[in-house]
């Protein structure tokens, strides 16, 4: 197994912080974001806008160390000790929920808008619910990532082609689940996974039933 200090300069800064130091980085920086807001700005669109910064400054710090992470990286930052990675885990998951239902709520508020107003606020509305989406399918990829190489029960996932997943292909398997609700190739073979994955796969039908929702509220705005 590689010890973090031996992975390489590219993963030394933001890959080996704690989940709950990434996510306090997030959190400060959609506070500011908020906080520089205009005054005439009404709380809930502040809101939105502080959430698009935090879930974009997350996902900028986590997809990096996906996309090149490969199994012995995986192994090492996944497998790691760390107290707070359920609850961060917890928290990501429920404030991407709340962040999608309010996004399609300042849509509708932004309709009151006019002209460039209402293009802003409806477009950062939207990329709420994108961000909230990626999001939450990434914290099932960092969690079913831990919860395969977690020290006394390695496996639980059975991919085609290799008995060493890297993070990509946990990302594969969550983003899957995001968009088919099935587990396509890859075989389920523990009960902790298992249920991980059907937690997943109810999550994911609000998601879309909510996303198809907002869809069809866009197009019925748009032709009236």
């Amino acid at each position: 197994m590689t010890p973090p200090d031996s992975i390489g300069p590219r993963y030394t800064f933001f890959s080996t912080r704690r989940a709950s130091g990434r996510l306090m980085l997030a959190l400060v920086c959609g506070l500011l974001a908020a906080a520089l807001c205009p005054r005439q700005v009404d709380w809930h669109l502040r809101g939105v806008v502080g959430w698009d910064v935090a879930a974009f400054v997350l996902l900028s710090i986590v997809w990096p160390r996906i996309a090149r992470a490969d199994a012995d990286t995986t192994r090492t930052f996944a497998g790691a000790e760390d107290p707070g990675r359920t609850m961060v885990f917890l928290l990501a998951v429920m404030a991407s929920l709340f962040s999608l239902f309010a996004g399609v709520v300042v849509l509708r508020r932004a309709r009151a808008y006019e002209g460039a107003e209402s293009i802003l606020w409806s477009t950062l509305a939207v990329a709420a619910v994108i961000l909230s989406w990626t999001l939450t399918h990434t914290a099932f990829t960092l969690r079913y990532a831990h919860l395969f190489y977690a020290k006394g029960r390695e496996g639980g996932l059975a991919f085609p082609g290799t008995e060493r997943p890297s993070e990509l292909d946990f990302a594969y398997f969550a983003f899957t689940i995001g968009m088919c609700f099935q587990v396509s190739d890859v075989a389920v073979t523990q009960p902790l996974l298992r249920r991980a994955a059907l937690m997943h796969a109810l999550l994911s039908f609000i998601y879309n039933t909510t996303i198809l929702a907002l869809v069809l509220n866009l197009v019925f705005g748009f032709l009236t």
